[in-house]
């Protein structure tokens, strides 16, 4: 399932930015601000991101924005991209629950790193408290070391359980082959093995198999991302 990202703003603002995200899989909904003053949190419920481009004519509604969104009953981040601002409003606007101000412009390496380190944060945080990782309709017990998809129970070997954890602490990110042979099998060199393939393969039948959205994904050249 692609990450779902809200782009709030003009159509000038949101052009490039969104082109940008498009360009990396992720889903982007766009919404003018007097659109957003009109919309109910929760119809927004299915967002993973909210970015508020900010523009000279839009002072009033970025401070009214972010409180708004701030109170969403299932916490997001919330990023403000700016051309300009005054450190007074940075610190006004992270004071009302902004996640993150970036100043443009700015690399779209950089900008799309930045994103992805808040999704990574905010899926550890909300997930500290009891100790399971969700991933879109995936539930990873770390106690109990017990997996369920949309509510039916994984049954998954030991090692496949570790693989899939690990996927899952690192949701989001491109793991390589040599990093997962490190971490899950210990070994401390790269080895002329494909046994990570072959378990990803068996993940992929009890994970994703007759499933419309797919969450184990394979990045070319690199490895394997579980990806919301």
């Amino acid at each position: 399932m692609q990450t779902s990202i809200l782009l709030v703003g003009t159509t000038e603002r949101t052009a490039s930015i969104k082109e940008v995200l498009l360009n990396h899989s992720y889903t982007v909904v766009e919404l003018r601000w007097q659109q957003l003053q009109q919309e109910r949190c929760e119809q927004l419920e299915s967002i993973r991101m909210i970015i508020l481009l900010h523009g000279t004519d839009s002072r009033e509604e970025m401070s009214e924005g972010i409180e708004r969104l701030a109170q969403k009953s299932k916490p997001v981040p919330i990023v403000v991209l700016t051309y300009q601002a005054m450190d007074e409003e940075i610190v006004h606007w992270l004071d009302l629950g902004a996640n993150d101000v970036i100043l443009e412009p700015v690399h779209s390496s950089v900008l799309l790193a930045r994103l992805r380190n808040l999704l990574r944060l905010f899926v550890s945080v909300g997930q500290m408290d009891e100790e399971v990782i969700v991933v879109h309709d995936l539930k990873v017990n770390l106690r109990s070391r017990r997996v369920s998809r949309a509510g039916e129970y994984l049954m998954l070997t030991p090692k496949e359980y570790e693989l899939l954890e690990y996927l899952a602490r690192h949701v989001n990110e491109a793991c390589t082959r040599s990093m997962i042979l490190s971490e899950v099998w210990g070994y401390e060199f790269a080895m002329d093995t494909n046994v990570v393939d072959v378990y990803i393969k068996h993940l992929r039948v009890k994970v994703d198999k007759g499933r419309p959205q797919k969450l184990i994904h394979t990045v070319r050249g690199v490895g394997y991302m579980l990806h919301t």
